[in-house]
């Protein structure tokens, strides 16, 4: 009967831990992913190249190193990341000059400063530049 308890007691153990592991690796995986979460936040709205940019853009910016850091599409780009004014133009055109986008001329960047208050209204903004420009013959 102790030996029957004894090996009861042992594969509980033995279960309880592959139980406990096995969160683990499920949470780092979900938190290594941060740009994966970020790019199916917006189901394929935007071009892989803007998400992905401004995903590191913005983790950079936080002070990220590993690539689980969450990017959330709401995020108030001047409180979470203290970009307003200048340092948002700025922003805007790191983003796109690093992903090879058009970058907008002096006039274009002067509605950033009504249009853009979020992660999203950023990625909206910018979208237009990530198209290839037509040629007319």
């Amino acid at each position: 009967m102790s030996l029957t308890v004894t090996i009861a007691i042992g594969v509980l153990l033995i279960g309880l831990f592959a139980l406990i592991r096995a969160r683990r690796l499920t949470k780092a995986s979900i938190e290594r992913d941060g740009l994966s979460r970020f790019r199916d936040s917006f189901g394929g709205r935007y071009p892989e190249i803007l998400i992905s940019q401004v995903y590191m853009y913005l983790a950079e910016q936080h002070g990220a190193v590993e690539p689980h850091y969450i990017v959330n599409p709401q995020d108030d780009l001047d409180r979470v990341y203290g970009l307003a004014d200048l340092d948002l133009e700025d922003a805007v055109l790191v983003i796109a000059d690093r992903a090879g986008a058009r970058l907008p001329r002096a006039n274009e960047l002067d509605e950033l400063k009504t249009r853009v208050r979020t992660v999203e209204d950023l990625l909206q903004y910018l979208e237009p530049y990530f198209r290839p420009e037509v040629v007319k013959g």
